[in-house]
């Protein structure tokens, strides 16, 4: 039975195999129901833009995927 097992983290593999990179415009300057930026009205937000990261397993593209179509559809409704 496995208990106890360490493991040294040694290095990355560098921005060419990174999943993701942090950064982006802080949901703070976004609007949630629209993803319209608060700062520049009629801007609209979604995906990597973001200052979002998620854990691995598709909750990145998911969340790319459904600030998408909050923000086309909001985009399409201004």
């Amino acid at each position: 039975r496995l208990r106890d097992l360490r493991v040294a983290i040694t290095g990355t593999r560098g921005f060419a195999q990174a999943q993701l990179s942090t950064g982006g415009v802080p949901l703070t300057e976004v609007e949630a129901a629209t993803m319209e930026c608060r700062e520049c009205v009629g801007l609209y937000l979604a995906g990597e833009v973001l200052d979002v990261v998620g854990p691995c397993g598709g909750y990145n593209l998911q969340f790319a995927f459904s600030s998408g179509r909050v923000a086309g559809r909001a985009a399409g409704r201004a």
